[in-house]
Order: structure tokens, then C-alpha cells, then sequence
């Protein structure tokens, strides 16, 4: 089976996560991002406990891109640490290859 891989992340805002979302795309770094809006996230930020609305991206490219996702976002993200994680998932054949050609 081809894989994928699946990256999190999450911003403050719609905004923030239309813009990143497009420029991945514009760019042709990933095949698609899932916008979820209205998470709550707590979390410690500097000593103290936080409670955050956040606005959460499943940002979905290629094994090869994966690299250059990853970059790219920790210089264009809009946070000081942002949460840039990611998994490698199994896809289907006619999935992984849109992505593919998704991805320059």
C-alpha cells in the first residue's frame, strides 16, 4: 500500500488558517488541508495553564514533501512553538497517487 503522511498543526484564527492553508497548496506542497474550526486547547505555556480557542490543520502531502511541509511552516507559522506533528498513514492507490500529483 502507498502512504501518506498527515501533519497537525493549529493557529489562533480562521485567518491564519486560511492563509497557511493556501499558500501550502499555491505552492503545491500538500494535496489538501482540513480546516477544523473551534477547538479548545490547554496546554502549559511558560509556567502557566492556558485555555486556548484554536483553529486545528490536518495538512495532508507526500513522504518525500513531508521535509518541505515541515520547513516551510516552522518559518511561516504564525506561533513561536508551533505544534508541528506528523504521522505517516497507509492510502488507498488512486488517493496517494492524487496526492502525488498534487504535490510539485
Amino acid at each position: 500500500m502507498p502512504d501518506i503522511v498527515v501533519i497537525h498543526s493549529s493557529v489562533a484564527d480562521q485567518a491564519d488558517a486560511s492563509r497557511l492553508a493556501d499558500a501550502l497548496i499555491g505552492e503545491k506542497l500538500v494535496a489538501c488541508v482540513q480546516i477544523t474550526a473551534a477547538a479548545t486547547s490547554v496546554y502549559c505555556w511558560q509556567g502557566s495553564t492556558e485555555h486556548d480557542t484554536e483553529w486545528l490543520l490536518n495538512i495532508k502531502t507526500t513522504t518525500a514533501a513531508c521535509p518541505r511541509v515541515v520547513a516551510w511552516l516552522e518559518k511561516n507559522h504564525p506561533y513561536e512553538t508551533p505544534e508541528i506533528i506528523w504521522s505517516v498513514y497507509h492510502a488507498t492507490a488512486a488517493y496517494a497517487d492524487w496526492a502525488s500529483e498534487a504535490v510539485a
